[in-house]
């Protein structure tokens, strides 16, 4: 398996940005301020969803975000052994489990994807400046991400225990890591734009 990286935003009012968490399910709408764009709104949301999920731990601010980036681990702040612990438990049938596991990847795969997509489109209109926040922003989405892969992956080490059958979990765990590659790249070349431009703005 592999591993990723991310940092932090804001909230007010006025305009509107809607991300798709998961295909097929309820958009999630989050308002928008003077000075926050489409991106920085996306990710909050994302991390947003992570938490609320369970899939990670709420964020306690920027003191691992570096270790993250440069190594891909925090030491702390991590949620896996939370979300893991659900599959400790015998009296669900492993198949379900793994069903479970898959499907929360997936879910999170699915956020990621949309985050992304709107830091491409900014990294495609040169008439949209890219700001301070906006790397941070993607950033933590990707520290969040990658922790959330941890969790999965966790929980499917304990409930592999139990059976053979873990395709499906393994695949969308995979398929999700691979997601977190790309998003990686997007936030170098992300903040590529950022230094060159030389934005001082948060």
């Amino acid at each position: 398996m592999r591993s990723v990286l991310l940092g932090a935003s804001l909230l007010v009012m006025a305009g509107c940005a809607t991300v798709s968490m998961v295909p097929g399910e309820a958009t999630v709408e989050t308002a928008l301020s003077s000075d926050q764009t489409a991106l920085r709104a996306a990710s909050d949301t994302y991390c947003d969803k992570l938490e609320a999920e369970g899939w990670v731990s709420a964020s306690n601010g920027f003191a691992n975000l570096a270790s993250v980036l440069m190594h891909g681990r925090s030491s702390g702040d991590d949620a896996s052994a939370d979300y893991a612990s659900q599959f400790e438990t015998t009296d669900i049938p492993a198949v379900q489990q793994i069903a479970k596991i898959a499907e929360d990847a997936r879910a999170a795969q699915s956020g990621l994807t949309a985050v992304a997509l709107e830091a491409l489109n900014v990294l495609n209109d040169t008439t949209i400046e890219t700001s301070r926040g906006d790397v941070t922003s993607f950033e933590r989405a990707l520290v969040k991400a990658q922790r959330a892969s941890r969790s999965f992956s966790k929980g499917l080490e304990i409930v592999a225990e139990r059976t053979s059958e873990v395709a499906e979990a393994e695949t969308a765990i995979e398929a999700f890591e691979l997601e977190i590659d790309d998003a990686r790249r997007l936030a170098d070349d992300l903040a590529e734009r950022y230094a060159a431009i030389g934005d001082t703005s948060v």
